[in-house]
């Protein structure tokens, strides 16, 4: 009896580790429809990166000219200081 109940035991054991793949593994492919939303949010997303990269671009250049002007600003104070200076003596 124990011999039988081994025996089913693993017959059962292994009909279903055969079939637990086979139920569980594989998805239906996605639709055209799908794959052309998919391609077309790839797309957009392509877009924002490379509308992401030319502001980057435009923020370093901006900051290059805001970093040149306030040295050409301290350089005229301090020209000024010293014409006043000059003019004082």
């Amino acid at each position: 009896m124990t011999k039988l109940l081994k025996r089913a035991t693993g017959v059962g054991l292994a009909a279903a580790m055969v079939s637990l793949p086979l139920l569980s593994g594989c998805t239906v492919m996605a639709s055209s429809e799908q794959l052309a939303m998919l391609e077309e949010a790839r797309k957009q997303a392509e877009s924002a990166e490379a509308d992401l990269n030319a502001c980057k671009e435009t923020r370093a250049s901006l900051e290059k000219e805001l970093a040149d002007k306030k040295a050409q600003l301290s350089k005229l104070r301090n020209d000024r200081e010293v014409v006043q200076k000059a003019l004082s003596e």
